[in-house]
C-alpha cells in the first residue's frame, strides 16, 4: 500500500470541515480559470485533501486558515518520517503554499487571511539527480523485435511511438487510435505548462499501430491503450505505461545480459540524443544523417536550446580531446 493510500482515505476526508472544503473548491475553480492543465490540477487537489485527512485527527480538524507554521512543519516531519521523498514533499509543500497565496489575494472571500504560513517554511534538500540513462538504437530495436515476435503489439507501439516523437510519458499516453495509422501526427495531447501540441511518429510505429488495431478489434475506447478484453476491456491506466517499461528492462536483460534501470523518460533522452548523433534508424526513413539541436528543440517542444542541450550527453570532454589530437 502506497504512502498517500495510508494518510488519506474517503472516509476521512468526508469528516473534513466544510470551511476547508469550501476553500478547495474555490482554489480549484481559480486553477481552471488560469488554464492549468488537467494533471496538475489533480495532483493539488490530491495533495491537500491528504493535508486535510491528516488535520483532521492531528490538528482536531480547524481551518487550514487558522493554522500556524509550527502545524504544517509537523506534518512535513511526518511525512519525512514516513519516507517520502524530498521532491514529493516539495510538491505537496507547494500545492499547499499556492492555495494559501491565493487565499491572501481574494479579500473578497478571505479579507481577515492575511499572512500565508506556508511562505516561509522552506522546501526540503533534494536528492542527488538520478543518473540519466541513455539507450542505444540497438537496444531499443532488440526490445521492439522482442515483442512484436511475441505478437505484443501494443507495448511494442508504446516504446516505438515514444523513441520516434521524443514524447514524455504523459503525452503519449493521451493519444487515441482515430486516425493514428493513415496520420504522422497524434492528436493534440497537453504537454507541461498546458502547451499543446502534436506527436511526430513515422513508419515503424504506423506499422505496429496497424498490427495493434487489428488485434485489438473492435471497441468504443478512444484510447490507443487499452487493458483485458470482452467486457473486462477499458483504457489503460497512466500506471501502465510504466510498468509495461519495467517490463522491458527484463526484456533487455534476458537479451543481453545486462540489466539496465531505465524509466520512461528515458525514452525521450535516447530519442533526442540518437536524432543528434545520428543513429537513430528514423533517420534513415528520412535520408538524413542527423538532426541540430533547433529542430530537436521544436520536437521535444521545449523553450529554450539551452534545456534541449541538457537532455544529451554532455561531450565537452569528446570535443576538447578531439581539439588537442588525443
Amino acid at each position: 500500500m502506497s504512502k498517500r493510500v495510508v494518510i488519506y482515505n474517503d472516509h476521512t476526508f468526508g469528516l473534513v470541515k466544510k470551511e476547508n472544503k469550501d476553500i478547495l473548491t474555490d482554489y480549484i475553480l481559480e486553477m481552471k480559470s488560469k488554464r492549468k492543465a488537467v494533471k496538475t490540477i489533480e495532483q493539488y487537489v490530491f495533495d491537500i485533501k491528504m493535508f486535510f485527512c491528516w488535520a483532521v485527527d492531528e490538528l482536531d480538524n480547524k481551518s487550514i486558515l487558522r493554522l500556524k507554521k509550527r502545524d504544517f512543519r509537523r506534518f512535513f516531519l511526518g511525512m519525512q518520517e514516513r519516507g517520502a521523498s524530498p521532491a514529493r514533499i516539495n510538491r505537496v509543500q507547494c500545492s499547499l503554499r499556492n492555495m494559501l497565496e491565493f487565499c491572501v489575494e481574494d479579500d473578497d472571500i478571505y479579507e481577515d487571511y492575511e499572512i500565508n504560513a506556508m511562505r516561509s517554511i522552506k522546501g526540503v534538500p533534494k536528492e542527488e539527480v538520478r543518473e540519466i540513462v541513455f539507450l542505444t538504437n540497438d537496444q531499443i530495436t532488440k526490445i521492439v523485435d522482442y515483442l512484436v515476435e511475441k505478437g505484443d503489439y501494443q507495448k511494442a507501439l508504446y516504446l516505438t511511438l515514444s523513441f520516434e516523437s521524443a514524447g514524455r510519458r504523459n503525452e503519449v499516453y493521451q493519444v487515441e487510435k482515430k486516425g493514428f495509422v493513415e496520420s504522422a501526427k497524434t492528436n493534440q495531447v497537453t504537454g507541461k505548462r498546458g502547451k499543446k501540441f502534436q506527436l511526430l511518429y513515422f513508419n515503424k510505429s504506423r506499422e505496429l499501430a496497424q498490427k495493434w488495431l487489428e488485434q485489438r478489434g473492435e471497441d468504443n475506447i478512444d484510447s490507443l491503450w487499452v487493458v483485458g478484453k470482452g467486457e473486462n476491456k477499458r483504457q489503460a491506466s497512466y500506471e501502465a505505461l510504466y510498468d509495461w517499461t519495467t517490463k522491458f528492462r527484463d526484456i533487455l536483460d534476458e537479451i543481453t545480459g545486462e540489466y539496465i534501470e531505465f524509466n520512461p523518460h528515458s525514452f525521450r533522452h535516447s530519442a533526442l540524443e540518437r536524432y543528434n548523433d545520428g543513429t537513430h534508424y528514423v533517420l534513415k526513413e528520412l535520408g538524413k544523417e542527423s538532426l541540430p539541436l533547433e529542430v530537436l528543440k521544436v520536437l521535444a517542444n521545449h523553450d529554450s536550446i539551452e534545456t534541449t542541450s541538457g537532455y544529451l550527453i554532455n561531450k565537452d570532454q569528446q570535443l576538447l580531446e578531439q581539439a588537442f589530437g588525443l
